[in-house]
Parts: C-alpha cells; sequence; structure tokens
C-alpha cells in the first residue's frame, strides 16, 4: 500500500529571495564593468556626452551610431599619437566612426584637472618644425581637392597661414585652421610651438583651436582616450539627477529612454511569471499523476486483500439415499454350463 505522509518542501523567504536576485544582478553589473575595462584600459570606462556639439542633424534629433547629448560612450585608452586616426587620415584610408571619418578623442581642455573633459573629432595631427612652423603628414596623401593654404609658400610639411579642409562632416561644409594665429599665440607667451590635434565638433562651426581658451593644439598627454561605442539615451539619467546638461535633450532620446527603461523592467517580470506559471503547472501535472497512481495501487492492493482473505469452499456431501432411486434387485449367480 501508498504512504499517505505529503513531505512539502520549504519555501524560501521573501528576503532570502531579494537578498539572490539583488547579489545576481550585482555580480552580472560587475562582469559587464569589469569587461568593459578590460577592452579599455580606463576606469571609469565610460563618459556622458552632456551638449549637442557632436550631433548631426538641425532640429535637435538624436540618431543610433551618432554622438548625441546625452548618449554613454565607451572610453579607449591611448599611448601614443599613433593610436589616433585624424580626419584627413581617414579620408585616405576609409577609416570611420560616428558617422564620419577618423576618430574621435576625450581630452582634457588644456590640460586642466578641473575642467569637463572635451569629446570632439581629431581632424589633423600637427607637428612643429625647428623652424616655427607646422607640418601635417596626412595632407601629403590626401586629395589636392580637399584642401588648401592660404599662402602660396606653404605646403603640407610647411605650414604657417590658414589651412582649409573641404567638404567636411554631415554639413559638408569647410574648415580652416588659422595657424597663424596659432603660432602667434605661441609667440606672444614667448613658448615654442607643440605637436598636437586640431579638433573640432562634429556640430560646431569652427575648430576648438580657434578660441583663445583653446588655441594650443591638443598634447597627447591631455588625452584621455578615444571613442569607440555608445549606450544610447541613458546618460540622461545622470545628467538630470546631476543637473549637467549643457543643451536640450532630444525629444526622441527621452521618449527612447523611458520606452528601454519600460522594457528592461517589463520584459523580466513578464518572464519570471510566464517562467512561474509553467513552473507550478508542471508541478500540479506531476502531483496529480502520483495521485492517480496511489489511488490505483490502493484499488488493486484491496482486491488482493479480498482474494486472499476469502474462506475455502464448503465439501460436497453425497446425495441422500432417497434421491438415488429405488434399489436394484442382485441377480443370483448361474451356474456354469456342463461340459
Amino acid at each position: 500500500m501508498g504512504d499517505d505522509t505529503v513531505v512539502k518542501r520549504k519555501r524560501p523567504s521573501t528576503g532570502i529571495l531579494f537578498v539572490r536576485d539583488a547579489v545576481i544582478a550585482m555580480a552580472f553589473v560587475a562582469s559587464v564593468l569589469l569587461a568593459m575595462y578590460a577592452y579599455t584600459g580606463l576606469w571609469p570606462p565610460l563618459v556622458v556626452v552632456e551638449s549637442a556639439s557632436m550631433m548631426h542633424s538641425e532640429d535637435n534629433i538624436s540618431y543610433v551610431g551618432v554622438i548625441d547629448t546625452g548618449d554613454m560612450v565607451l572610453v579607449k585608452d591611448v599611448d601614443t599619437p599613433d593610436d589616433i586616426v585624424t580626419y584627413m587620415e581617414g579620408v585616405v584610408d576609409g577609416h570611420r566612426t560616428y558617422g564620419d571619418y577618423g576618430d574621435v578623442i576625450i581630452y582634457k581642455k588644456m590640460g586642466s584637472e578641473i575642467s569637463t573633459p572635451i569629446i570632439h573629432r581629431a581632424i589633423v595631427l600637427l607637428e612643429a618644425n625647428e623652424d616655427g612652423s607646422y607640418r601635417c603628414e596626412a595632407l601629403r596623401d590626401a586629395p589636392e581637392d580637399k584642401w588648401s593654404v592660404s599662402s602660396g609658400s606653404d605646403s603640407w610639411d610647411h605650414l604657417t597661414s590658414a589651412l582649409t579642409i573641404y567638404n567636411v562632416g554631415y554639413r559638408n561644409t569647410s574648415v580652416s585652421i588659422d595657424i597663424a594665429s596659432i603660432l602667434g599665440e605661441f609667440r606672444r607667451v614667448d613658448s615654442d610651438p607643440t605637436d598636437g590635434f586640431i579638433t573640432r565638433g562634429d556640430h560646431n562651426s569652427g575648430v576648438d583651436q580657434s578660441y583663445r581658451s583653446t588655441y594650443v593644439p591638443v598634447d597627447i598627454d591631455w588625452v584621455v582616450g578615444k571613442a569607440r561605442g555608445e549606450i544610447p539615451w541613458f546618460g540622461l539619467l545622470k545628467l538630470w539627477v546631476t543637473g549637467s546638461l549643457g543643451s536640450e535633450a532630444p525629444e526622441n532620446s527621452v521618449h527612447n529612454l523611458w520606452i528601454s527603461i519600460a522594457v528592461i523592467v517589463v520584459v523580466p517580470i513578464t518572464i519570471d511569471v510566464v517562467l512561474t506559471y509553467k513552473i507550478r503547472k508542471k508541478i500540479a501535472r506531476k502531483r496529480e499523476a502520483a495521485q492517480s497512481a496511489y489511488e490505483i495501487e490502493r484499488e488493486e492492493g484491496i482486491a488482493r486483500t479480498d482474494v486472499v482473505a476469502a474462506p475455502d469452499e464448503p465439501a460436497v456431501d453425497p446425495p441422500p439415499p432417497d434421491e438415488l432411486g429405488p434399489p436394484q434387485p442382485e441377480l443370483e449367480p448361474q451356474p456354469e454350463h456342463p461340459t
């Protein structure tokens, strides 16, 4: 016979389940951050874009694959200028990032540790000559109709005047680099020209070095890293909380952010509900099958007990004499025939 005793497994408390889920979530986040750190070589490996200087639209619309206000950008470490591909170098070899030629770099403004880093595209690398001029090797291999200089005596390896680069960016505009003014600022402070990058925001009209506060080319020691990959929209959460939003958030970025958060929250809950329902349904089917098997086994056990406990059948007595009919006469023995 089956045993009527049912052993129930004790369900973990809600607090234990919450702690378990929290530990799993933290372990997942930690593994992602460690993977980012292993790839970038920097900590933290992400920066949040505060302004619209890299956007590729005139009506404040964001696009995936372009650096927009509120995007989170992965930053990869660089060691030498050779680790960075400039816009003009990208024109020659086809290297593109974030919708245009060349790399986007993150650098400290004038090397300052307290200013917010700038994330702009590296246009050209200028290297100082001993005679006080600049050289730019990327111009040597670039198409002739892509650039020009204002002085007839200038060339790619001797730059002292204004350098103009044509059809740059999503607007296909001309970008002017006033090398004469840059050299003049060095002379004003009685300093020799230094090597560095000329940078520009994709959404801006001029280069960063056209302003007195940032006239010096970006030294490689000021470069935090180069942009690699993005997590769109989610940086808006930090900018809202810290009040550091430098320009109006794109409306479609805000919509996409809330939709993404809803999906992130709803999808796991839905999956958990569906899985819990399936598990409970499976357990219920197993219980029903076990109960049915138990009932069948119980009925068969009762039947076997009834057969074993039945009394022996009584012996059949011979019928009484009166039921055998009248007695038959006995036959007398016959004499033997004479021989």
